[in-house]
């Protein structure tokens, strides 16, 4: 519970203000873009701090460096919460995501420390139920601020819930890695152990499969409460229901993965979700482009869709954190850093290239699905040459 409560600090800062990006853009006279914009810089800062983190780690145990992420975390909540300006809020956004990594990586670390490859899946299949939750509850209470409060006061509640974060941490969270396991921090020994897990192309492939998939969920997350409501006509309240009853579907999904990783490998079930996410894809996409789009057929569909991270996240985690070659602080970060830029750079590309439309997630979703599905192919090439896959 305590580690997903770390790892949902992530999803707590990117959903609980969703419902406000309109207002926000008001607020700061800035535009749709631009409002995306302070999403995609904190995805660009959870990147680059899981790149950080992961050195430190493996040198200094998982506790300390998670509680300075911590820390970061609640000093770039306070600036944000104080801030007026759009370059203000993205730099606020951008320390508020280099904390938030420090609990993504060590999250993981302390699974792999402690749990074999069929047992992290379910593990981590865990977690992200448990970490759903800040989707359901995070735009209903950022929907609920807004009634009582401006878009400030967002951020002034994610502060707090770092202080309880940090607290729980001191107090309940053991630490997982050994003195003796422990890496000398050098520049050396940090290039040579990152090169060490990118020379494994299994891993490799496995990270960029999850990247893809990882950008279609903040392609979701950037576009959905413009399409829902500027295009449905929704109020911000009524979009925080929408979103969380999609990830409400979403745990349930997660909840038939933990059946079906008691029956099936981890590699069979991963593949069963990506093509649910393909033709999920095609289905939406067709009743758009025949004009049959609805609220009700649209939402559904797209929740259906998402909810099919439930069978592709824990799982594709577990393969690629499998395929680590040692040092799993390095390894978790690596994993971390490629998926984080990598689906920030997509989100990116998708807000400049056009405004949201009802096309851009149909369209994410079957594009994005089918290469995460090519390079799984070719990721389990690889491990098939080495070692089975677990």
């Amino acid at each position: 519970m305590l580690l997903a409560s770390l790892s949902a600090l992530v999803a707590a800062a990117i959903d609980m203000y969703l419902p406000a990006f309109p207002t926000v853009a008001t607020s700061l006279d800035i535009t749709a873009g631009q409002v995306q914009q302070t999403l995609t810089i904190f995805l660009i800062g959870l990147g680059i701090g899981q790149g950080l983190y992961g050195p430190l780690l493996d040198r200094f145990g998982r506790k300390p460096p998670l509680l300075i992420g911590i820390g970061l975390f609640i000093l770039g909540s306070l600036f944000a919460a104080l801030t007026t300006s759009f370059e203000g809020l993205l730099v606020a956004r951008f320390l508020q995501a280099i904390g938030a990594a420090a609990g993504s990586v060590a999250s993981r670390a302390v699974v792999t420390d402690t749990c074999d490859p069929q047992s992290s899946a379910r593990i981590y299949s865990m977690l992200m139920q448990v970490m759903m939750i800040a989707p359901i509850t995070a735009p209903m209470l950022g929907g609920l601020i807004l009634l009582y409060g401006e878009w400030h006061l967002i951020f002034w509640v994610l502060a707090l819930l770092g202080i309880i974060c940090g607290a729980f941490t001191v107090r309940l969270l053991p630490e997982t890695l050994a003195v003796e396991r422990r890496v000398p921090l050098s520049v050396r020994s940090i290039v040579r152990n990152y090169a060490i897990q990118l020379s494994n192309p299994s891993f490799f492939f496995y990270t960029l499969a999850a990247s893809c998939t990882l950008g279609c969920l903040f392609i979701y997350i950037n576009n959905s409460p413009f399409v829902f409501i500027e295009m449905f006509g929704l109020s911000p309240t009524q979009f925080s229901y929408i979103f969380a009853a999609n990830a409400m579907v979403m745990i349930a999904i997660s909840q038939i993965n933990l059946r079906l990783l008691k029956f099936y490998s981890v590699k069979r079930v991963l593949f069963i979700g990506l093509g649910g996410f393909i033709v999920i894809g095609v289905l939406l996409l067709s009743i758009v482009q025949f004009g049959w789009a609805a609220l009700w057929n649209y939402s559904i569909l797209l929740g259906l869709g998402m909810a099919m991270l439930g069978l592709i996240t824990g799982n594709l985690t577990a393969l690629t954190m499998a395929h680590t070659q040692q040092h799993a602080g390095i390894a978790s970060a690596l994993m971390g850093l490629i998926q984080f830029l990598l689906a920030a750079t997509i989100g990116f590309i998708a807000s400049i290239i056009a405004a949201p439309t009802l096309y851009t997630l149909p369209l994410a979703l079957l594009a994005l699905g089918l290469v995460a599905m090519g390079l799984c192919l070719i990721g389990r090439h690889f491990a098939q040459q080495a070692t089975p896959d677990p």
